[in-house]
Protein backbone atom coordinates (compact mmCIF):
# COMPACT_ATOMS: atom_id res chain seq x y z
CA UNK A 1 0.00 0.00 0.00
CA UNK A 2 1.50 3.34 -1.05
CA UNK A 3 1.25 6.56 0.97
CA UNK A 4 -1.84 7.82 -0.88
CA UNK A 5 -3.72 4.56 -0.38
CA UNK A 6 -2.70 4.47 3.29
CA UNK A 7 -3.99 8.02 3.74
CA UNK A 8 -7.33 7.11 2.18
CA UNK A 9 -7.64 4.02 4.35
CA UNK A 10 -6.88 6.04 7.47
CA UNK A 11 -9.46 8.68 6.53
CA UNK A 12 -12.11 5.99 6.05
CA UNK A 13 -11.24 4.46 9.41
CA UNK A 14 -11.50 7.80 11.20
CA UNK A 15 -14.78 8.65 9.49
CA UNK A 16 -16.31 5.26 10.32
CA UNK A 17 -15.26 5.47 13.96
CA UNK A 18 -16.66 8.99 14.24
CA UNK A 19 -19.89 8.04 12.51
CA UNK A 20 -20.44 4.96 14.67
CA UNK A 21 -19.94 6.99 17.85
CA UNK A 22 -22.09 9.96 16.80
CA UNK A 23 -24.90 7.84 15.34
CA UNK A 24 -25.10 5.99 18.66
CA UNK A 25 -25.04 9.21 20.69
CA UNK A 26 -27.30 11.45 18.62
CA UNK A 27 -29.17 9.21 16.21
CA UNK A 28 -28.81 9.43 12.47
CA UNK A 29 -31.36 12.17 11.91
CA UNK A 30 -29.66 14.58 14.30
CA UNK A 31 -26.17 13.80 13.11
CA UNK A 32 -24.82 15.75 10.13
CA UNK A 33 -21.95 15.12 7.75
CA UNK A 34 -20.32 18.20 9.24
CA UNK A 35 -20.59 16.68 12.72
CA UNK A 36 -18.95 13.47 11.54
CA UNK A 37 -16.21 15.34 9.70
CA UNK A 38 -15.45 17.44 12.76
CA UNK A 39 -15.26 14.39 15.01
CA UNK A 40 -12.99 12.60 12.51
CA UNK A 41 -10.77 15.64 12.01
CA UNK A 42 -11.37 15.84 8.26
CA UNK A 43 -13.34 18.11 5.94
CA UNK A 44 -17.00 17.42 5.05
CA UNK A 45 -15.85 17.07 1.44
CA UNK A 46 -13.50 14.28 2.47
CA UNK A 47 -16.41 12.37 4.03
CA UNK A 48 -18.42 12.66 0.82
CA UNK A 49 -15.49 11.48 -1.27
CA UNK A 50 -15.69 8.13 0.53
CA UNK A 51 -19.44 7.91 1.21
CA UNK A 52 -22.11 9.31 -1.08
CA UNK A 53 -24.73 9.64 1.66
CA UNK A 54 -25.37 9.30 5.36
CA UNK A 55 -27.21 6.06 4.63
CA UNK A 56 -24.13 4.59 2.95
CA UNK A 57 -22.04 5.70 5.90
CA UNK A 58 -24.51 4.27 8.41
CA UNK A 59 -24.55 0.95 6.57
CA UNK A 60 -20.79 0.55 6.50
CA UNK A 61 -20.42 1.77 10.08
CA UNK A 62 -22.82 -0.86 11.42
CA UNK A 63 -22.62 -3.85 9.09
CA UNK A 64 -19.27 -4.88 10.53
CA UNK A 65 -20.78 -5.04 14.02
CA UNK A 66 -23.65 -7.15 12.66
CA UNK A 67 -21.21 -9.51 10.96
CA UNK A 68 -19.14 -9.86 14.14
CA UNK A 69 -22.22 -10.55 16.27
CA UNK A 70 -23.46 -13.21 13.88
CA UNK A 71 -20.02 -14.84 13.60
CA UNK A 72 -19.90 -15.13 17.37
CA UNK A 73 -23.33 -16.76 17.45
CA UNK A 74 -22.41 -19.22 14.71
CA UNK A 75 -19.28 -20.19 16.62
CA UNK A 76 -21.29 -20.79 19.79
CA UNK A 77 -24.09 -22.94 18.34
CA UNK A 78 -24.72 -25.69 20.92
CA UNK A 79 -23.24 -29.01 19.84
CA UNK A 80 -25.85 -31.68 19.22
CA UNK A 81 -28.81 -29.26 19.29
CA UNK A 82 -31.75 -29.84 16.97
CA UNK A 83 -32.42 -27.60 13.99
CA UNK A 84 -35.02 -25.43 15.74
CA UNK A 85 -32.77 -24.86 18.74
CA UNK A 86 -29.86 -23.94 16.49
CA UNK A 87 -31.98 -21.54 14.48
CA UNK A 88 -33.32 -19.91 17.62
CA UNK A 89 -29.83 -19.62 19.06
CA UNK A 90 -28.94 -17.50 16.03
CA UNK A 91 -32.20 -15.55 15.82
CA UNK A 92 -32.55 -14.82 19.52
CA UNK A 93 -28.92 -13.78 19.72
CA UNK A 94 -29.39 -11.30 16.88
CA UNK A 95 -32.62 -9.95 18.39
CA UNK A 96 -30.70 -9.31 21.59
CA UNK A 97 -27.96 -7.61 19.59
CA UNK A 98 -30.43 -5.26 17.88
CA UNK A 99 -32.21 -4.63 21.17
CA UNK A 100 -29.10 -2.90 22.52
CA UNK A 101 -29.90 0.09 20.29
CA UNK A 102 -33.30 -0.42 18.69
CA UNK A 103 -33.55 3.14 17.42
CA UNK A 104 -30.26 3.11 15.54
CA UNK A 105 -30.72 -0.32 13.99
CA UNK A 106 -34.35 0.44 13.16
CA UNK A 107 -33.05 3.34 11.11
CA UNK A 108 -30.50 1.12 9.37
CA UNK A 109 -33.06 -1.52 8.43
CA UNK A 110 -35.66 1.05 7.38
CA UNK A 111 -33.21 2.79 5.06
CA UNK A 112 -31.74 -0.33 3.49
CA UNK A 113 -34.16 -3.25 3.39
CA UNK A 114 -36.45 -1.84 0.68
CA UNK A 115 -33.71 -0.31 -1.43
CA UNK A 116 -32.17 -1.88 -4.57
CA UNK A 117 -29.42 -4.34 -3.71
CA UNK A 118 -26.94 -2.26 -5.68
CA UNK A 119 -27.54 0.64 -3.29
CA UNK A 120 -27.01 -1.40 -0.12
CA UNK A 121 -24.02 -3.69 -0.77
CA UNK A 122 -23.12 -4.28 2.86
CA UNK A 123 -26.53 -5.39 4.08
CA UNK A 124 -27.17 -7.30 0.86
CA UNK A 125 -23.96 -9.31 1.20
CA UNK A 126 -24.63 -10.01 4.86
CA UNK A 127 -28.16 -11.24 4.17
CA UNK A 128 -27.09 -13.41 1.24
CA UNK A 129 -24.31 -15.02 3.25
CA UNK A 130 -26.69 -15.74 6.13
CA UNK A 131 -29.31 -17.33 3.87
CA UNK A 132 -26.61 -19.50 2.29
CA UNK A 133 -25.53 -20.60 5.76
CA UNK A 134 -29.13 -21.47 6.64
CA UNK A 135 -29.46 -23.43 3.39
CA UNK A 136 -26.40 -25.50 4.36
CA UNK A 137 -28.08 -26.30 7.68
CA UNK A 138 -31.22 -27.40 5.85
CA UNK A 139 -29.17 -29.48 3.39
CA UNK A 140 -27.54 -31.30 6.30
CA UNK A 141 -30.96 -32.04 7.78
CA UNK A 142 -32.08 -33.43 4.41
CA UNK A 143 -29.07 -35.71 4.32
CA UNK A 144 -29.99 -37.11 7.72
CA UNK A 145 -33.63 -37.58 6.75
CA UNK A 146 -35.03 -35.00 9.16
CA UNK A 147 -36.30 -32.86 6.27
CA UNK A 148 -38.05 -34.21 3.19
CA UNK A 149 -35.93 -34.82 0.11
CA UNK A 150 -38.21 -32.70 -2.12
CA UNK A 151 -37.53 -29.57 -0.07
CA UNK A 152 -35.35 -26.97 -1.79
CA UNK A 153 -32.75 -25.90 0.81
CA UNK A 154 -32.47 -22.35 -0.52
CA UNK A 155 -36.24 -21.82 -0.55
CA UNK A 156 -36.49 -23.24 2.95
CA UNK A 157 -33.65 -21.01 4.14
CA UNK A 158 -35.32 -17.95 2.60
CA UNK A 159 -38.58 -18.84 4.37
CA UNK A 160 -36.81 -19.18 7.73
CA UNK A 161 -35.04 -15.86 7.11
CA UNK A 162 -38.33 -14.12 6.30
CA UNK A 163 -39.84 -15.36 9.58
CA UNK A 164 -36.85 -13.83 11.33
CA UNK A 165 -37.25 -10.52 9.47
CA UNK A 166 -40.89 -10.43 10.53
CA UNK A 167 -39.89 -10.92 14.15
CA UNK A 168 -37.22 -8.23 13.86
CA UNK A 169 -39.79 -5.83 12.40
CA UNK A 170 -42.05 -6.57 15.35
CA UNK A 171 -39.21 -5.83 17.77
CA UNK A 172 -38.53 -2.50 16.10
CA UNK A 173 -42.15 -1.42 15.77
CA UNK A 174 -43.34 -2.40 19.25
CA UNK A 175 -40.94 -1.05 21.88
CA UNK A 176 -43.10 -2.53 24.64
CA UNK A 177 -42.32 -6.06 23.45
CA UNK A 178 -39.34 -7.81 24.99
CA UNK A 179 -36.83 -9.94 23.13
CA UNK A 180 -38.16 -12.98 25.00
CA UNK A 181 -41.71 -12.36 23.80
CA UNK A 182 -40.71 -11.80 20.19
CA UNK A 183 -38.36 -14.79 20.23
CA UNK A 184 -41.12 -16.97 21.63
CA UNK A 185 -43.44 -16.04 18.77
CA UNK A 186 -40.66 -16.60 16.24
CA UNK A 187 -39.90 -20.00 17.71
CA UNK A 188 -43.55 -21.07 17.39
CA UNK A 189 -43.78 -19.91 13.77
CA UNK A 190 -40.50 -21.53 12.81
CA UNK A 191 -41.40 -24.78 14.55
CA UNK A 192 -44.68 -24.95 12.68
CA UNK A 193 -42.89 -24.41 9.38
CA UNK A 194 -40.29 -27.08 10.16
CA UNK A 195 -43.06 -29.54 10.99
CA UNK A 196 -44.47 -28.92 7.51
CA UNK A 197 -41.22 -29.86 5.78
CA UNK A 198 -40.24 -32.65 8.16
CA UNK A 199 -39.25 -35.99 6.75
CA UNK A 200 -41.22 -38.02 9.24
CA UNK A 201 -38.41 -38.59 11.74
CA UNK A 202 -38.81 -37.57 15.40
Amino acid sequence: MNRREASKAETRRLVLEAARELFSQKGMQECTIRDIAGKAGVSPASVLVHYKSKTALLEEALVGDIRDALSGLVASIPAGAGLLDRLMHLSKGMLRFYDRDRSLYRTLVRLTIFEPVSETPGMTKQSEEYVRFLSEMVEAEKASGVIRQDVDPMFAAASIFFFYLGALTMLFRMPEMSVETVAGMLSSMTAQYLEGIAGGHP
